[in-house]
């Protein structure tokens, strides 16, 4: 998209307003993106990030206003951009059903005029 938008009119105080809102704006739409991928994930949850070329794997433990905490296997701690992340599916829990962090709740179902 190519916007052509003219500030060569414009004062050095409405230029460095202008700057001001910009940024401003900048700010909020990257606080935005940052909520709507922390949305996607629960503390305690298993996930994976490559910050350097090699994956780590570790669990979730808290929420930052711009980043994750991420306790990895291996006992380092990692402040994460959300964008970041994945979800990990750690496999020897998945094959056994022993993962006792499971947040899956057996519902059953009511037909409607039973008690």
């Amino acid at each position: 998209m190519n916007i052509n938008i003219n500030i060569d009119h414009l004062t050095e105080d409405e230029l460095l307003a202008l700057n001001r809102r910009v940024i401003s704006r900048l700010k909020l739409i990257q606080q935005h993106n940052t909520l709507n991928s922390m949305i996607k994930f629960e503390v305690g949850q298993r996930v994976s990030f490559d910050p350097d070329g090699r994956m780590r794997t570790g669990v979730l433990i808290k929420f930052n206003p711009k980043t994750v905490v991420v306790l990895t296997d291996d006992g380092q701690r990692w402040k994460v951009s959300p964008q970041l992340i994945r979800h990990l599916i750690d496999s020897a829990n998945s094959s056994t059903g022993s993962n006792s962090s499971s947040k899956v709740t057996t519902l059953r179902r009511v037909e409607q005029g039973s008690p």
